[in-house]
């Protein structure tokens, strides 16, 4: 599990900055890239007569996923297994090809821990396979498309999970259902989650220490900045600040007063990186057949600090009187925009 914390020195003074696969830290590092997963290959038939495969080979994990892969097999659901934990088959193959030929696999971290998704769950995506996990408690958060993976949450779980198995195993209909983002694409909020591994932890390690000193040098006396606002006879203007997440440079939108709402925030973000024939940052990194072509959309729009899990699922403008009051309090707002 990546835990790091680092401490950069600024003429003596530090900065203290949380690095870990948490959406809570101050820069996330998960275990995802569009480079070195090809979630998007092709399903391959699924030739093999057990239902799932499991690579398990820590088996003094912390939590209970060696209980949970007996609980499935008490439910006679057949595992072929190729880790050291329940070994009944040799393991020394390539994982993921051998995923490809099952219906799901067995996706089981060591520990239950928020946003702690690793490779075991990624690579069964690649695999064209249905994971089933026992790990994060959000995991959720990281399916690709509803009704795409099963999660046994507690051990109780199992018997139901297990009889899940048994009916899409027996029902390809439902059984390709669980698979249609395969073809489709996956939902827009696994791409916003996902696209911020488009940059390196360390360039967005860099943009985040940038920022703090930005903000730093802007509260210091005697900052000159350009006027936050402009006022003539009853209308205001109101200079924001935008960027995308992932760089650190800043474009400048206008909104006038008569026009104060979320929807002509999100509708000046578009129009100006538009303008600016803007190529968003996950273009090169995403497979082609999820590109988009030359079109994206606004996801979300929030203020510059803060956190990924704050920016993707709880923090948002219940009112427009809710975006009046923050321009109020933060004159020359600085917003991040995440472009699907």
């Amino acid at each position: 599990m990546q835990r790091t914390i680092l401490l950069t020195h600024d003429g003596g003074r530090g900065y203290d900055v949380v690095m870990t696969t948490s959406l809570s830290s101050d820069v996330p590092v998960g275990y995802f890239s569009w480079a070195e997963y090809d979630i998007m290959a092709p399903v391959q038939p699924k030739t093999e007569k057990a239902l799932a495969a499991a690579f398990i080979s820590n088996c003094g994990a912390r939590n209970f996923r060696l209980q949970a892969l007996d609980g499935l097999e008490r439910s006679n659901i057949n595992i072929d297994s190729y880790g050291n934990c329940h070994r009944n088959h040799d393991g020394r193959v390539d994982k993921v090809k051998t995923l490809k030929r099952y219906k799901f696999s067995l996706a089981f971290e060591n520990s239950n821990e928020e946003d702690y998704v690793t490779e075991k769950f990624f690579q069964s995506l690649v695999a064209g396979t249905i994971p089933v996990v026992v790990g994060a408690p959000n995991i959720q958060d990281f399916a690709p498309a509803p009704n795409s993976i099963l999660h046994i949450k507690e051990l109780e779980d199992v018997d139901s999970i297990a009889k899940t198995m048994k009916y899409l195993g027996e029902n390809p209909d439902a059984y390709n259902q669980s698979l249609r983002w395969k073809y489709e694409g996956p939902s827009d909020s696994f791409k916003a989650l996902v696209d911020m591994a488009a940059v390196h932890s360390s360039c967005r390690l860099c943009i985040h220490l940038a920022t703090m000193i930005r903000e730093k040098e802007e509260n210091s006396p005697g900052f000159k900045r350009r006027p936050c606002r402009c006022t003539k006879d009853l209308e205001t203007v109101y200079h924001l600040y935008v960027r995308e997440r992932g760089r650190f440079q800043m474009e400048s939108i206008f909104l006038r007063s008569g026009n104060l709402t979320v929807n002509a925030l999100e509708a000046a973000v578009l129009k100006k990186f538009k303008s600016l024939k803007h190529v968003p940052i996950w273009k090169q990194e995403r497979p082609e057949s999820i590109r988009g072509g030359d079109d994206f959309k606004v996801y979300r729009v929030y203020p510059v600090g803060m956190t990924q899990r704050q920016a993707l699922y709880s923090y948002k403008f219940n009112t427009d009187d809710d975006f009046k009051n923050h321009l109020e309090v933060n004159p020359c707002a600085k917003f991040e925009v995440i472009f699907v």
